[in-house]
């Protein structure tokens, strides 16, 4: 039984070698990497990951299993070229939480997307053989059926990016970056100071002014979950970047989507004026 994400996905066609002839320099030389989506197969979750080359585009599928013995050989290979921002999601125990639940397949998803461009683009490890190798077997047709994310008209926040966090002694900070590149009375950049905590109340309480509007509490992206202090370490430098990511992808999702852009609730928590 295959079930997927309404994303680009990949047909079940493997492909041939397509770069015969081509230079030797351009053979193997990835480009950029994206995991638009998932698919569960035999209740196993794939991530089909949309790899864009030298000259052409493909997808291959892959589980998290395999992703994790290829990062035991990057970290051998690489060493010391290793880009410090690649990190690698680490295995959760089926225990405490279910592999196919969908909050826990998106924040997979999205560390796992996270932790391949950061390696992609550092070029010598784009055009490393290890690298290429992982993301050409397999390799299969890509069919992009995705749909455009707009931004509503007269919104007041275009941007949102964290590009840093500040370690207090007991809590982590996130420095949430705003733009409006739009015509704007007062300012058009501005940014807030957020504790995760402060985040996901602000999404319970955005949710809870919706909740008479099922309709409306749908298209709201999944907030990033609360972890248990007892079973991760909320000041370990490898999570508080993995929460970071999550944030910030959350907070791009949520100013395009058009019922949270407009509530005051968001606009406040977002220091906009």
């Amino acid at each position: 039984a295959v079930r997927s994400s309404d994303r680009p996905h990949c047909t079940m066609t493997t492909l041939e070698p397509e770069n015969k002839g081509l230079p030797p320099q351009e053979k193997q030389t990835i480009k950029s990497v994206s995991i638009p989506s998932h698919k569960i197969i035999d209740g196993n979750v794939h991530y089909v990951v949309q790899v864009q080359g030298a000259f052409n585009a493909w997808c291959v599928l892959k589980r998290y299993s395999a992703f994790e013995e290829a990062h035991k050989e990057f970290m051998d290979s690489f060493k010391t070229s290793f880009p410090s921002g690649a990190v690698f999601p680490p295995k959760k125990l089926k225990l405490f939480q279910s592999h196919t639940s969908p909050e826990f397949i998106e924040e997979r998803r999205v560390l796992l997307e996270n932790y391949l461009r950061k390696l992609v683009a550092v070029k010598n490890l784009a055009q490393h053989s290890i690298l290429t190798g992982f993301l050409t077997r397999g390799k299969q047709k890509l069919e992009v059926k995705e749909k455009q994310e707009t931004m509503p008209e007269d919104v007041e926040i275009t941007d949102v990016s964290i590009p840093a966090t500040r370690i207090m002694s007991d809590h982590v900070l996130y420095q949430v970056d705003l733009a409006n590149d739009k015509k704007r009375k007062t300012y058009s950049k501005w940014c807030v100071l957020k504790r995760f905590t402060q985040i996901w109340e602000m999404d319970q309480k955005l949710r809870a002014s919706l909740a008479d509007d099922i309709d409306a509490l749908m298209t709201l992206p999944p907030a990033p979950q609360r972890k248990a202090k007892l079973l991760h370490d909320h000041m370990d430098p490898s999570f508080i970047e993995s929460r970071r990511i999550l944030l910030e992808n959350y907070l791009k999702k949520l100013i395009k989507c058009h019922v949270a852009i407009r509530s005051l609730i968001v606009l406040e928590f977002l220091g906009v004026q």
